[in-house]
């Protein structure tokens, strides 16, 4: 029975059952105590209107109604009758407590089921790691909250950054719940989201508890934490209007918000939000980062003004920022891809189709915009539709595009999620060419230096590239150490894994698998060299995700890297208690806030890795994308029972391998496993081995599997996946 009518029957039947419940008391109301009569009795010169039952009037014999045995005998009778009552809103009550409970049962019953039988005298020891891990984490958040947080959830010392840096503090908080993490994580993660919000609204910065206007790069960071609250709650029902509303501000749903053109299937502006798109005042100069010098020119056309050196005059600064506004004051790029991840948010709540269709519309739209300039992803389209409208017909030079900020790593992330969110949401996996198609692209036009594929991470004018990035970063250099520059193209560097881990993840294609190794970073004179065979500490963006062992993790499911597990746990372990070290140490000050979200003591993304056979979401408005989620039946909660370890050891296109432990010398624990983080796979077969006899393969034919683990248990399930089989939603299995 497909799960939306399980949850109707199961209704239904409760219903029935709290109606039954009502009849009953109705029963015992109208069957035990049936109409009554008024009965005067007399009593000195006074008078008392007294009711009685009917068959008690008619019991009583008059020579027996004296003024004691009346009311003796009323007394008598109206007790049984009270209690009658009482017993049977009891019973009442028991029915339709164990009713329903069958009910429930029968549901979970509905779901394929396997004990597992084999005992362990030591257990793994990424086993005992992990559930260390969950249990630091379980206390680390208090250190942090006691230093940082008031009762309501305020920062002190007035640390709160901005909006998205804000919410970025606590985007894990949610998603570690999700894993396992302490029942309290949930409501907490929800507080700190309605403080920031509540907060940022009274100083204007929200309107409708959205960003008035921003670009997406900030807007997905942001999201991050309201992404993952919709998923581990999804019946809370104000996150779900938010939901309908923050995706509904790109529909033009409503008056203060037209953000997109359906017509050119175009978003009208890099910065937009609920107020719609930032407003085009030509004579207005455009507020530019001057301070983050290590970016360079966001345009190398400008005359006179060859280099960040030439912006130290004033006439420089305002023509500059001026040729910034025409150019980014208008039109589309593909940063904004990252909308699609608000749709599918709204999607997976809801499951209505108009958000399905806008995924579709907006991701076909670039995929067509690609094809369009000869198989490189534009970063700049007019209100027309035309690419390069306002930067002299160029397909670069847009806001957060090939030539200023981050260039290919923040596309890796936007075309990535985009390329991810319609596959979810279609099943189609040729909208994974949007980013396959780039990386092809950068890989061919990459410089190979000590067995590694340099990638250009940005591209300017021809020739006029004068750019000095960040010392420590991994860069092809001219000897007065600029950037080396080819064709347009600059900023050479190993290319993050993260893109084409993600691309692997989602198409299972051993193809993806080899792009993901001809990236690999093996001079050793590179930062992060030879990453795909060691854990160490990551700088992506300075490491907000807490992540950055996307190579590793593949190398271990490719069989290179055995020692993973335990690896990525300890260093998970490390950070907990490096952030609780720096917590310690702190001492506040004022307006301290963006030191905030590298003091946040919760790191997922070894649980991730192992428990959900994921890399960590994109951490600039991605969703998770996992092939396991599992969920705690005995508790009615998402995350792993206490006690139990989970490792996805093998994953294929086909196939999925996920050794349980249950580490309790006590208690037992079940466990649901659901094929994919939304229910969108279905698993077919189950093979294990059992305490003793052959192998043994059980028929599921479903997207939840119910594991249970007796005391010191454990078990290896080989499990036959068929993939994006079925319409993605955030339902729990009951």
């Amino acid at each position: 029975m497909p799960y939306t009518l399980k949850r109707l029957s199961i209704l239904a039947t409760s219903i029935l059952f709290l109606l039954l419940a009502f009849a009953i008391i109705r029963l015992a109301q109208r069957g035990w105590i049936r109409r009554s009569e008024n009965l005067t009795l007399t009593q000195g010169r006074s008078k008392r209107l007294v009711q009685l039952p009917v068959q008690v009037n008619r019991l009583i014999p008059n020579s027996a109604k004296s003024e004691f045995g009346e009311e003796q005998t009323m007394k008598t009778k109206n007790s049984r009758l009270q209690f009658r009552q009482t017993a049977g809103c009891i019973l009442a009550a028991i029915l339709v407590f164990v009713c329903s409970s069958w009910c429930w049962a029968a549901h979970d019953r509905d779901i394929p089921h396997i004990d597992a039988t084999v005992k362990f005298d030591q257990p793994p020891e990424w086993a005992v790691l992990q559930r260390q891990l969950i249990d630091q984490m379980n206390t680390s958040v208090d250190v942090f909250i006691e230093k940082y947080l008031e009762d309501d959830g305020s920062f002190r010392y007035n640390c709160w950054g901005k909006l998205d840096d804000s919410y970025e503090t606590f985007h894990n908080w949610p998603t570690f719940y999700t894993l396992g993490g302490d029942v309290r994580l949930l409501s907490l993660a929800k507080r700190q989201w309605e403080t920031i919000t509540r907060h940022f609204t009274d100083n204007d910065t929200l309107d409708n508890e959205f960003h008035r206007c921003d670009d997406w790069f900030h807007l997905g960071e942001g999201s991050h934490l309201f992404y993952m609250l919709c998923l581990a709650d999804p019946f809370d029902p104000k996150f779900i209007d938010r939901a309908q509303r923050f995706a509904g501000f790109y529909l033009n749903e409503s008056p203060s918000a037209k953000n997109y053109d359906p017509d050119h299937k175009l978003i009208l502006n890099t910065r937009t939000g609920s107020n719609g798109p930032l407003p085009w005042t030509p004579e207005q100069p455009w507020e530019y980062v001057w301070t983050m010098e290590h970016y360079g020119l966001p345009f190398y056309d400008v005359p006179g003004i060859a280099s960040y050196a030439d912006l130290n005059t004033d006439d420089n600064m305002k023509k500059i920022a001026a040729t910034a506004h025409v150019r980014w004051g208008r039109g589309d790029g593909p940063i904004n891809l990252a909308v699609t991840s608000l749709m599918l948010n709204a999607f997976l709540a809801t499951g209505e189709d108009k958000y399905r269709a806008w995924i579709m519309e907006y991701t076909d739209a670039w995929i067509n915009r690609v094809r369009d300039n000869r198989g490189i992803l534009p970063d700049n389209v007019g209100l027309s539709g035309q690419i390069g409208e306002y930067t002299d017909n160029e397909w670069y030079g847009g806001y957060y595009g090939w030539t200023v900020y981050h260039g290919w790593g923040g596309y890796a992330q936007s075309t990535g999620m985009a390329a991810e969110n319609a596959l979810l949401v279609t099943g189609d996996s040729s909208y994974l060419d949007l980013l396959r198609s780039q990386i092809d692209l950068l890989l061919e036009l990459g410089i190979v230096k000590n067995n590694t594929v340099y990638v250009p991470h940005k591209h300017g004018h021809q020739g006029k590239v004068v750019n000095t990035p960040l010392s420590f970063l991994p860069v092809l250099r001219n000897p007065d150490g600029t950037c080396k520059e080819v064709d347009g193209w600059f900023k050479f560097m190993p290319m993050d894994p993260v893109g084409p881990a993600h691309l692997w993840n989602m198409s299972m294609d051993p193809a993806d698998l080899e792009r993901s190794k001809k990236i690999r970073n093996h001079d050793p004179e590179a930062r992060w060299s030879r990453d795909w065979e060691r854990v160490e500490s990551i700088s992506r963006f300075m490491s907000k995700d807490h992540g950055g062992h996307e190579a590793a993790w593949q190398a271990y499911l490719d069989g290179t890297y055995p020692t993973y597990p335990e690896d990525i746990l300890k260093h998970n372990i490390e950070q907990v208690n490096g952030r609780l070290d720096e917590i310690h140490q702190h001492q506040p000050e004022e307006h301290d806030g963006f030191s905030l979200i590298y003091r946040n003591p919760i790191s997922v993304e070894g649980l991730v890795n192992l428990t959900m056979g994921a890399p960590l979401p994109f951490y600039n408005g991605g969703l998770m994308m996992a092939r396991v989620r599992h969920f705690d039946p005995g508790n009615r909660r998402p995350g792993l029972p206490p006690d139990v370890a989970a490792l996805v050891s093998e994953l294929g296109s086909d196939r999925t391998v996920l050794h349980l432990v249950n580490l309790s010398q006590t208690h037992s624990r079940a466990v649901v496993i659901q094929a994919g983080t939304y229910a969108e796979h279905q698993f077919t077969t189950a093979t294990y081995l059992p305490q003793s006899g052959g192998e043994i393969s059980l028929p599921v034919d479903a997207a939840r599997l119910t594991v249970h683990l007796p005391s010191q248990s454990q078990i290896k399930l080989d499990i036959t996946t068929k993939r994006f089989a079925h319409k993605p939603s955030y339902a729990f299995p009951w």
